[in-house]
């Protein structure tokens, strides 16, 4: 077994703070936004370097210093009495570039001298102190009191003005912090368009703020406003609509409490400050807090109000975004309950995996391709409240899967507990490997051993796989220590789930167009498509389960092989209103249906 140390960071998230946090991340930058705390970051410096701290907007470059101007006027047009002259107050500020980042410094401090630069040999000359970073400095200029323009760049610590125009369509920044008092600290976070975007505070639930374009820490401005500043909007519904999610597609998504929007470059391009984006209402069926999912092109996300899952995908038909109730089939799952966590497991099974608010867990299988989907619960001993998804490598191999964490609140020999639990691979080539238990330890010797140590399962009764060898109803003693029925060196430990199908019932129709509805039917011939399984039952009935046949020609004492394909299943004849079929596996071993074949009787009354 490994050893592992746990690492400890200071968080300005109490506990119970932590689930309304909106968590984005930036290869080792991780952002968080919650309505009381100021936005923060988590920065991973390696593997025990680990720093939280708050987000200060603005360009990391600093502003020159030590601004001055020497003013040069030796023309007064002495040879007119000085009828041409004129004097004009100039001012100037200066800003510094790094051109590695492509950051603009703020504006320094303002300088001004008054001089007549319509005459011949008259100038100003700006000069200031060196920033360390800077890889050269834009020079601004406003005559009178009118606004900044720029006027020139250099690479020096000077520029002369000889009567330059000021471009007024291209000024300085001007240093913007929008979140800086309680009350307007943002709660929404996403990326888009190499913009980090915030939004829904207390003061402005409709606002949403996306920083300056490829600067995600910059919520600065120009006056005019530039392409790339920093974007401030606002959502505007026909009532109250605060922004509880934003998806970037194609087009972002804005989710708010009272309908859909989508919101897109004003020219059908990229989004830009000037001219500012278009926003426009798809719909009106609100999202909760609970963060959406993306799969493909298609969201799934849970209603302000109502106890379903709904998705948002492009449609053709309306030339916009619908939203479809993917919880239709499956209602009992979600009346009376909510989604606390989920997440998408994309490879090897496309699954969201979702935690109910009672402890329960879903499993959503999405297969769009295929057009299959459908919802499935899952029961543990103890209770499911959080889940995770990592991608990481298969064991044994170079390819790359999604594993699942859950964290569960489990009693265990009347000690109540919490558990890190990572769902095992899916990808296993030998079925020893494989493993199908709960709250599950696995083991690996090179030589066979006799026992076990598992401290987490004391007073538990668990179910072990031994070389594929199945042990069933085993306690734990206090010590720990589980002898095993016969030497091993591939042990998997753990809590026993029982996995049970039911086939929903026949609804035939004859060659007279009569359907079985309401009439005596009864399963004849019953074929299973199934794929590196084991250890299956089948019946009708859940009290009256018959075993599949899976040893073919394996020695006695080795573990019976996996079977792949088509295999007749054994059930009893009986025969009522509606014919169903019960498959189950309460063993710790693979079971994978493809398919399902039944050949019907249907008896007339």
């Amino acid at each position: 077994m490994g050893v592992a140390r746990i690492y400890r960071a200071p968080s300005p998230f109490n506990g119970r703070e932590l689930v309304d946090c909106d968590i984005d991340q930036s290869f080792d930058t991780t952002y968080f936004a919650h309505l009381n705390h100021k936005p923060s970051k988590l920065v991973r410096g390696g593997h025990t370097d680990w720093q939280f701290s708050d987000v200060q907007f603005g360009p990391t470059i600093a502003a020159p210093g030590g601004v001055g101007c020497a003013m040069t006027d030796p023309n007064h047009d002495a040879a007119n009495g000085g009828d041409a002259y004129f004097p004009r107050l100039q001012r100037y500020v200066v800003s510094a570039v790094n051109d590695d980042n492509g950051q603009e410094s703020l504006a320094s401090a303002e300088v001004s001298v008054s001089n007549d630069l319509t005459l011949k040999r008259n100038k100003n000359v700006v000069s200031w102190g060196a920033v360390a970073t800077a890889n050269r400095y834009f020079v601004y200029k406003a005559n009178l009191e009118g606004g900044f323009g720029f006027i020139g760049e250099t690479e020096g610590l000077s520029f002369t003005d000889d009567n330059i125009e000021p471009d007024l369509n291209d000024g300085p920044r001007q240093g913007r912090d929008l979140f800086a008092a309680a009350g307007d600290y943002p709660s929404t976070l996403f990326f888009v368009e190499q913009r980090l975007g915030w939004g829904r505070t207390s003061n402005n639930p409709n606002l949403l703020v996306m920083s300056r374009s490829a600067d995600l820490e910059n919520l600065d401005v120009s006056r005019p406003l530039r392409e790339d500043d920093a974007i401030a909007v606002r959502i505007q519904g026909t009532k109250v609509n605060s922004i509880n999610q934003v998806v970037p597609l194609d087009e972002l998504l804005v989710l708010g409490s009272n309908g859909l929007y989508r919101m897109e470059g004003a020219n059908g391009d990229y989004l830009t400050a000037s001219p500012p984006p278009r926003q426009r209402r798809q719909n009106g069926r609100g999202a909760s807090r609970l963060k959406a999912i993306v799969a493909d092109e298609v969201v799934f996300y849970t209603p302000t109000i109502g106890d379903e899952v709904r998705s948002i995908n492009y449609s053709f038909e309306v030339n916009g975004y619908k939203s479809d109730n993917l919880s239709i089939f499956s209602p009992h799952f979600f009346l009376g309950y909510r989604i606390v966590s989920w997440a998408y497991a994309e490879e090897p099974l496309s699954c969201v995996w979702a935690v109910r608010n009672d402890g329960k867990l879903l499993c959503f299988t999405w297969q769009r391709e295929q057009e299959v989907w459908g919802w499935t619960i899952c029961e543990t001993s103890g209770k499911f409240l959080g889940v995770a998804v990592v991608p990481e490598i298969a064991p044994g191999t170079n390819v790359a899967e999604h594993r699942v964490y859950f964290l569960v609140e489990r009693t265990i020999n009347g000690v109540r507990r919490r558990f890190v639990e990572r769902m095992s691979s899916a990808k296993w080539s030998d079925q020893a490997d494989a493993c199908y238990l709960d709250c599950a330890a696995s083991f690996s010797f090179e030589d066979p051993v006799e026992e076990v140590f598992v401290p987490h399962l004391i007073g538990a009764t668990v179910d072990l796989l031994v070389d594929a060898n199945v042990e069933l109803d085993v306690v734990v003693p206090a010590s720990g220590i589980v002898p095993l029925a016969s030497a091993g060196r591939k042990i998997h430990v753990g809590l026993r789930y029982v996995s049970t199908i039911e086939t929903l019932p026949l609804a035939l129709t004859d060659r007279t167009g009569s359907r079985g509805e309401g009439k005596i039917q009864q399963l004849g011939s019953i074929v299973l498509r199934v794929f590196k399984t084991r250890g299956v039952k089948v019946g009708r009935k859940l009290s009256d389960m018959l075993p599949m046949k899976t040893r073919r020609s394996e020695p006695l004492g080795q573990p019976k092989a996996l079977l792949s394909g088509d295999y007749e299943a054994p059930t009893p004849a009986v025969a009522s209103n509606e014919a169903t079929l019960f498959v189950q596996q309460i063993n710790p071993l693979p079971m994978t249906i493809t398919a399902i074949f039944l050949d019907p009787v249907r008896h007339e009354s």
